[in-house]
């Protein structure tokens, strides 16, 4: 049985899952996830708990009630390199070795690579999970920030987290080629072992069909971002399943614009969300949207 048939739908459906990641990197990101909440095309986010507005991203979400479907954003990076850091929940000292000698996570999931301790990174990921629980956030899923945890050597340990928790995983079911053209400029991406351990694990992770995230530094104008999104729900969105459009919406401010050199693509992934276009876009193509919520309610 398909995906999108568990969740209720047949099998000839398109399922679609409009995702908002790096929510409570910073203020604008927690002030847009708030705005965008219940009246927008966002139907699931993921929050970062090593970042300094995480506390008040789970404030947020907790008075948004049931109704909220907010995963844990597994953070092993910081790409700021100069402006805006955040470093392991483990501490300076940790035996995974994850920050450089600042304390701060590597900007770059290559920097992690090859200066970390990949099979002991486990701690630092259960102790982000530990955060939210702590501070009472029910997650609906895993995933993970700038794809970093897709190394074969640390899927492992969000594949056992998963089994743990009971928590799906945000992640394609198979080795996608265009994830891994498009992402291997800043990270390895998803290899034959992490394929591999996404079948064998397919049961918890409850993998999705094929994923997109809108791009970075380009197609800003809100016109061109959802010309973007429309070739993507077209065509490689085009066969029955259960897809995702990520983005990485934020607030316009003058923090926001302090921190990121980005800016312009978060703000522009704002508007889309809003945007009456993408609603029409996802009702014109047929897709059903849904959140990882109910995706995790299989796993349980």
């Amino acid at each position: 049985m398909t995906l999108q048939e568990r969740l209720g739908f047949s099998a000839t459906d398109r399922v679609l899952i409009v995702h908002a990641d790096d929510i409570g990197m910073c203020e604008a990101t927690v002030s847009a996830w708030r705005d965008l909440h219940g009246v927008s095309n966002m139907s699931s986010a993921s929050a970062m708990a090593p970042c300094p507005w995480f506390p008040a991203a789970v404030e947020a979400i907790q008075a948004a009630g049931d109704s909220a479907d907010v995963g844990l954003h597994l953070t092993l990076n910081c790409e700021w390199r100069n402006r805006y850091r955040w470093g392991p929940i483990t501490g300076l000292n940790t035996p995974a070795q994850l920050s450089d000698a600042a304390g701060y996570f590597y900007p770059l999931a290559a920097d992690t690579y090859s200066n970390a301790q990949l099979e002991l990174a486990y701690a630092e990921l259960a102790a982000q999970l530990q955060r939210a629980q702590q501070l009472g956030l029910t997650l609906s899923h895993l995933d993970t920030h700038m794809m970093t945890a897709l190394h074969p050597d640390l899927f492992a340990h969000v594949c056992r987290l998963s089994k743990e928790h009971q928590l799906p995983v945000l992640v394609p079911h198979y080795r996608d080629p265009q994830l891994l053209a498009n992402e291997s400029k800043m990270s390895l991406a998803l290899s034959e072992r992490t394929a591999a351990q996404i079948a064998a694990d397919a049961e918890h992770i409850k993998p999705i069909d094929a994923w997109a995230v809108l791009p970075f530094g380009q197609y800003l104008s809100d016109e061109e971002r959802l010309l973007w999104a429309s070739q993507v729900l077209k065509y490689y969105f085009a066969a029955p399943g259960v897809y995702a459009l990520i983005g990485h919406p934020a607030n316009d401010s003058e923090e926001l614009r302090a921190i990121a050199p980005d800016w312009q693509t978060r703000v522009a992934d704002r508007r889309l969300f809003a945007s009456a276009g993408l609603r029409e876009l996802i009702a014109r193509e047929g897709f059903h949207l849904v959140g990882m919520k109910a995706i995790a309610a299989l796993a349980r």
